[in-house]
């Protein structure tokens, strides 16, 4: 369908409201995630000629982002008229090139291009993005150029491909647990404490356990999207809201229009499977069985879902940290434990599952920091045998730098965990639990909340 340029531009004007009342209003009650402020120094940065791609999953507030730079542009003293936004996922600006709608936006705005900010939001919507975006690039040297997009996958891999030394990539996860109780103000849970351990910058301790974990239950189940967890007004049925507007698109349209995808229904089906036992060791063999799908599709698969940072998947070492030559185990990780309410509803503390979703939820605190070496670590020699949970090893794979056991409860024993401590020259471990705090010789056993919070406050 083609539209007459009068409702093109109405539609530009808009989206560009504040070029009149210079601000955002329906924007301006909601608070800065953590990682505006990096955000903001890389909109502002014009020494080196790039653009900035805003990427993350769906619904992690991305596109509420690029309007608080917006606004912050205005305070700053940048004239309304050079500041440009585009909403890509709207139908009207379908296969229009970016620099035919530039030129209508510059034309209402009666400026030029240069000195502007230009905001596309959604850019995965428009064909061939990254050589368009490329271009105005290249031929606007005077001009910063921001995009944003949900389908991870497609931005990183055409970033690469052809933003080469043009772009720079800024990754927006899933809310963390310390965003969540700093955003809602439930500080007053937490109090810093002088605890010297390795790797914590700032400790703390619950000054009241059972309600933090009621918090981090809530977390759990719905915490890792902005719009549901800050929201002052509740929303009704926020599983649907999951599932229809985050599971449901990525997997039934995102990955297929990416990858050329057929059967669907297939990949849903197993994205369901690690979903259901997310944090639980599987196998290719057996999750192949379960699904009845051969296991170079099963491989295909998990590759997709990674992109599209739905899952995460953890490898395999053994006692003494060393990798496995033949891959046949792994873990599969939500990178975001409310994911799991989408599809298969809200959990209670006292539900089968939730342990599981405990390990998953203190494992995605750790995907807002460097996870590249971490792994599992899981054995079978001369009669032992055990399993820890999240393993932190060196570049070489040569020494191990810390170990974690999660459980979900105040009863557990730290036997396993203590043999690989012994086994890998670790002086101190973490075991954590439901509400024990004790910070002994050679072990720390925390609560799970607390310590989720602690690596979500350090790690940024």
């Amino acid at each position: 369908m083609v539209f007459s340029i009068h409702i093109l531009e109405s539609r530009i004007r808009l989206d560009n409201s504040w070029r009149e009342k210079y601000k955002i209003p329906f924007y301006k009650g909601l608070k800065k995630r953590r990682y505006f402020e990096e955000f903001y120094v890389q909109v502002k940065q014009t020494k080196l000629h790039r653009a900035v791609v805003l990427m993350g999953p769906r619904r992690v507030g991305k596109t509420v982002m690029m309007y608080q730079a917006i606004q912050t542009l205005l305070n700053d003293g940048v004239d309304a008229k050079k500041l440009i936004y585009f909403s890509l996922d709207t139908p009207i600006f379908t296969n229009i090139a970016l620099d035919e709608l530039l030129t209508y936006a510059l034309a209402i705005n009666k400026t030029t291009l240069e000195g502007c900010y230009v905001f596309f939001d959604e850019i995965q919507y428009l064909k061939d993005w990254e050589v368009h975006l490329k271009s105005l690039v290249d031929t606007n040297r005077k001009t910063k150029f921001i995009a944003s997009g949900s389908a991870t996958a497609a931005l990183r891999m055409k970033s690469l491909e052809s933003g080469a030394g043009r772009f720079t990539d800024f990754f927006l996860p899933p809310l963390t647990f310390s965003e969540y109780i700093d955003l809602n103000s439930f500080n007053h849970l937490l109090e810093e404490v002088e605890v010297d351990f390795w790797g914590f910058k700032n400790f703390y301790k619950a000054t009241n356990i059972e309600q933090l974990n009621q918090h981090f239950c809530d977390y759990i189940n719905y915490g890792g999207f902005p719009e549901i967890a800050l929201s002052k007004e509740k929303i009704a049925n926020p599983e649907q809201v999951i599932q229809k507007d985050i599971t449901d698109k990525v997997i039934m349209k995102d990955l297929p229009g990416l990858f050329g995808i057929e059967n669907t229904l297939e990949l849903q089906q197993f994205f369901n499977v690690l979903s259901y036992r997310t944090g639980e060791v599987m196998s290719y063999k057996n999750v192949s069985t379960e699904t009845k799908t051969d296991i170079k599709t099963l491989k295909r698969y998990i590759e997709y879902l990674e992109s599209a940072f739905l899952i995460k998947v953890l490898h395999r070492v053994d006692v003494t940290a060393k990798r496995f030559k033949n891959i046949t185990q792994f873990k599969a990780y939500l990178t975001n434990p409310s994911l799991f309410t989408g599809l298969f509803g809200s959990v209670k503390d006292n539900d089968e599952r939730f342990p599981h979703l405990v390990e998953t939820a203190v494992f995605a605190q750790y995907l807002h920091q460097d996870y590249k070496y971490l792994r599992y670590a899981s054995w079978k020699r001369n009669g032992n045998e055990g399993e820890v949970d999240l393993v932190q090893v060196s570049p070489n794979f040569q020494k191990v730098e810390w170990a974690v056991e999660v459980k979900w409860s105040d009863t557990a024993k730290a036997n396993k965990l203590k043999f690989f401590m012994k086994k890998n020259g670790l002086e101190k471990g973490i075991m954590t639990s439901k509400t024990k705090f004790i910070n002994g010789s050679d072990l720390l056993i925390i609560p799970n909340s607390v310590y989720a919070y602690m690596v979500g406050k350090n790690g940024v």
